[in-house]
This record gives C-alpha cells, structure tokens and sequence, in this order.
C-alpha cells in the first residue's frame, strides 16, 4: 500500500506559482523519507522525474478521470494527499482517504477576484467536498483557523519552505541598487502599489529598477500589466515565468525584495528572499508577521509612494547578518514538513 500524492494539475505546463511549487517540493521530500510513495503527474510534465512518478494524461480533463486511468488502477492507494487542488469528486467516490492541504481561504475572503474557473474549483467545488476529506492542512496558524471557521471543520497546521533549491542560488551580486517583487500579477498582490514605487524610486538620481517576477494572472492589473511595463521601460522589468536558476539570480542581484500583497497564506517568495538575506519591505498583514524575517519592514497598506520608496532605501542599506539569515533559513524545511505529514497520516490509520 502506496501514499498517492496528485500532482496532475500542479505540473500542467506553464503553471508554477507557490502551490505548485509547494505541491512538487513536498513530494520530493516525501520520497527520500517514504520511497513507496508516488505522484500523478501531467505526462508533459518536465518536473519531477526519477522514482514514484507516475505519468498520466493531463490539464483539467486528466484530472478529472485520474481515477480512470490504468496506473491509478494498478497502485495499491493507501491515502490520496492534494497539496496543489482539490480531488477531482471521482477520486472521492473511491473513497481512499483524501489529506488535502489548502494554501489560503481568498477563495472565499476575496473570490469576487478570481475567475469563473478559478471560483468554481477553489470555493464552490472544494465547499461541497471537504466534509468528506480526511484530513484538511494549512500552512500557518493563521490560514489555519480561518478555515476552519469557514469550512466548519477542524484544520491542522503542516508549515511551508522555500519553493527552490535555495543551495543552487549564485554568489549574491549586489552590485547596484534594484528591487525584486515576485508572484502572480492578480488583484490580492497590489502591484499597483510596487508600479507606484518604480514611479517614486526613479523620480530623483538614477532609477532603481524594479523587477517583477510571476506569470499575468487576472484581474484589472493583468489586463493592463504590457501597457503598464511598457510605460515604465527602464523603471520596470517584467520577467514573466521565470525558471528556478533565473528567479536565484535576481534574488542575488536585487537589494530588496517587496511585497504589498492585500492578503496571503504564507507569502512562499518572501520566505525565500529573507532566506538568501535579501532586505525585506513588506505590508503589514498579519501573515507577515508571522512569516516574515526579523529585520523585515513593515509598511501600512496605506503608504504614498514617496514613503514606500523611501522605506525600500533606507532597509537596502541595512542588510542582515549571516547569523541572523541562517537563524531565519532553518526555520523552513520540507523534510519537517514531510514527516509531520506522514506522521499524520499514520495516527489518522491508527
């Protein structure tokens, strides 16, 4: 009997925002702790490879029929965990048990953004079908009680990481000033305000460039996103969808990260930057708070742009310490976090 980990819809082409990357680091600590366990991934998937993974048809329909399939068949499932998306509803009429782990409650604190699809599966499909998981997860305390608030349930806690290999990041090469802000371009980020901010770091002496890492998702701000970084030609850089070694090396190049989100589950890029002892400005929501680095800034929603510009240039020039940066990096582990799962699930077959 096998731990069944689906990855379908987590390694579709071209989709790589923090729940995938989660999703996909997971299993990877998951295996080297528990080598019988396997994923379901998308058969054009190029991550991951080697033992366990298990090629299936894929994109929305594969995950639906996922249970259909003859690998599915042919596995002796002990338990089905969904770190990315909800089960498809037939994965549930298998009635193996469902440990499924949910990065945010924005479906139903702020849903009106999402798209139709997005809404459907992430608030309506995954409403109906969670009194029937085994087990719901989340990332942080916080996450974690608004949850179980909305889903009327009980939700453990079972942490986050880094979503790279932080041990492959480059020398850092902070040779002139520049700032890095990375996620999805939708609403929840407020990359209205960080589009303020390459207005005001630029408005006296040699611009700062700031440099924004995630693929255009939706919402007003996606709709307008080219028009946007195309005004801003020298203030602003879009790197889109970019691969873990280019996203290290902005990391190491920048000298400060940003991050203005309204709202998050754990904020998976900040982790990563205050990781690699970048200086960190962020806004001040109760998720940073718990997640953020020591020597993080914190600036109020509200902040004009000339304030944010200036907070962004006083924190670049107080980098942290080493001590203090590998203090932070321990905190976040997947291997912790792999066996706090299986631990999970071994009390939940006991």
């Amino acid at each position: 009997m096998t731990i069944a980990v689906d990855l379908v819809l987590a390694t579709r082409p071209n989709a790589s925002t923090g729940i995938e990357r989660y999703a996909i680091n997971l299993f990877e600590a998951l295996r080297r702790i528990a080598p019988e366990a396997i994923a379901f991934v998308d058969s054009r998937a190029a991550v991951p490879t080697g033992p366990g993974v298990v090629r299936v048809p894929g994109g929305f329909r594969g995950w639906l029929t996922l249970p259909l399939t003859r690998a599915w068949r042919e596995a002796r499932i002990k338990a089905v965990v969904c770190p990315a998306f909800p089960p498809s509803p037939l994965v549930l009429a298998t009635r193996k048990p469902v440990v499924r782990i949910i990065h945010d409650d924005f479906p139903w604190t702020r849903g009106q953004a999402m798209n139709l699809r997005g809404r459907a599966l992430f608030r309506h499909a995954e409403a109906s079908m969670a009194p029937f998981y085994a087990q719901v997860l989340a990332p942080t305390v916080l996450m974690a009680d608004g949850l179980a608030t909305i889903l009327r349930r009980p939700v453990g806690v079972i942490g986050n990481a880094p979503g790279i290999d932080l041990a492959l990041a480059p020398a850092p090469a902070r040779t002139a000033p520049g700032v890095i802000a990375v996620g999805t371009v939708e609403p929840r980020k407020n990359y209205d305000a960080v589009l303020a901010l390459a207005d005001s770091l630029a408005s006296g002496g040699a611009p700062w460039p700031v440099r924004v890492v995630g693929r255009k998702g939706w919402g007003d701000i996606a709709e307008s996103w080219e028009s946007q970084v195309a005004a801003r030609a020298g203030r602003l850089e879009w790197h889109g969808h970019a691969s873990d070694a280019a996203l290290l090396a902005l990391y190491q190049s920048a000298t400060c990260f940003v991050s203005m989100s309204l709202a998050e589950g754990f904020n998976m890029p900040l982790v990563e930057a205050g990781s690699l002892g970048l200086p960190v400005v962020c806004s001040d929501i109760a998720i940073h708070r718990q997640v953020a680095p020591p020597w993080a800034k914190f600036v109020p929603l509200t902040i004009a742009p000339a304030d944010l510009a200036r907070a962004v240039e006083e924190a670049a020039s107080h980098p942290p310490d080493d001590a203090a940066v590998a203090t932070y990096r321990h905190a976040f582990s997947w291997d912790g976090i792999a066996q706090s799962l299986l631990a999970r699930l071994a009390g939940a077959a006991a």
